[in-house]
């Protein structure tokens, strides 16, 4: 399985960066985790976006999924036939594409539950974590291979459970600056190495800093409470996980 971080800043875009979007590959078939603001420019660069097989949201916030109706037109205007999937906490498809939901032919709305998502070689599970809307992580399994992704969460035990003996977490790190409310929706860099030494990841790769962050700040946090190597999430890093 090939991870490949399309965009990787938290809340707005930054100077380099677009908002969440990791592409995952293997055996010919493609997911996206998450799709946020300014993510299909650069999408581009890796993958053909008609060639998506689905699409994972964590949660409904604009840096998570605003990039996912611009990527139905793209494939309408193409000629993609046939629905996207989108595996999603429930209630996810009105906020992301508003009233009348356009393109509902061209969108395929699956609830995140606690039963696996398979798609192609990919086995998919979610659990709820705590955040200001419903919100899940994500853990992928292709061949013996495992990630799991936070999403935007806070401290929880349903995350660390779900990213137990994973080979690589990818981890969120938005409270890294001090923003009212952070520390209950979002983990600090010290609070995601935790996360992963409780969880016994293989690595941690921190994603979600916001562009106003110190990345080397929050890399060397996350490297004293780690029993695990860290790196920080840069587009276009690829992971053979």
């Amino acid at each position: 399985m090939i991870l490949t971080v399309v965009g990787c800043s938290g809340t707005v875009p930054g100077p380099d960066a677009a908002c969440s979007c990791y592409l995952l590959e293997h055996a010919g078939v493609r997911i996206l985790l998450d799709l946020g603001t300014g993510a299909l420019g650069p999408l581009q660069r890796f993958a053909d976006p008609c060639a998506v097989d689905a699409v994972v949201l964590s949660h409904p916030h604009r840096d998570h999924c605003a990039d996912l109706v611009p990527l139905v037109y793209l494939r309408d205007r193409r000629g993609v036939s046939g629905p996207l999937p989108v595996l999603a906490p429930a209630g996810s498809a009105e906020r992301v594409v508003g009233e009348g939901r356009p393109y509902t032919d061209a969108l395929k709305w699956l609830d995140a539950g606690p039963e696996p998502f398979r798609i192609g070689p990919f086995t998919v599970r979610t659990t709820p974590v705590p955040h200001s809307v419903p919100a899940v992580a994500v853990r992928v399994s292709a061949g013996d291979a495992t990630l799991t992704y936070s999403g935007d969460s806070g401290v929880c035990a349903e995350l660390d459970d779900l990213a137990r003996g994973s080979d690589v977490l990818l981890c969120e790190a938005a409270a890294a600056v001090d923003t009212p409310g952070a520390s209950r929706n979002h983990l600090t860099p010290a609070q995601a190495a935790a996360t992963a030494t409780r969880a016994g990841a293989g690595q941690l790769i921190l994603t979600h800093l916001r562009p106003w962050a110190d990345p080397a700040a929050a890399l060397a946090e996350a490297r004293v409470h780690s029993a695990r190597p860290v790196s920080l999430a840069v587009p276009g890093l690829r992971v053979a996980v």
